[in-house]
């Protein structure tokens, strides 16, 4: 299990938040489930470029963090369905947000992003 070396600073909201957050699919994962994609497979499809174990890894901590709920139907086949927990409903005006501020940014953000991705190609090359 791991073990935080550091221990995380309870008194800054911000780094509660990005505790929260911190990860590569969750902000997705939150905003997919909250427009109704509820299934692991479905999930998977949205988020082709993610891994179904980190998924499953996100999915989990979401959960232990109390932003989202998993239930259990006790079926054949078993099937499973995500939903948002008031708390995690609490997180999409942030989502919303931080969506948003993407958008808005899109043509910059996206010049920025291919020019430094082909300049870690030339150093890798090097």
């Amino acid at each position: 299990m791991y073990e935080r070396k550091i221990p995380l600073p309870f008194d800054c909201g911000l780094y509660l938040t990005r505790e929260v957050l911190n990860g590569k699919w969750k902000a997705s994962l939150i905003y997919a489930i909250c427009e109704q994609i509820k299934r692991p497979s479905e999930l998977q499809k949205a988020m082709p470029g993610a891994t179904k174990r980190v998924l499953n890894l996100q999915l989990k901590q979401l959960e232990e963090h109390g932003i989202i709920a998993k239930q259990i139907y006790h079926q054949l086949p078993p099937k499973v369905e995500y939903s948002l927990t008031p708390l995690g409903e609490s997180l999409m005006p942030l989502i919303d947000a931080m969506n948003h501020w993407g958008d808005q940014n899109r043509t910059r953000l996206e010049k920025v992003i291919a020019d430094l991705g082909s300049h870690a190609m030339e150093i890798r090359k090097k």
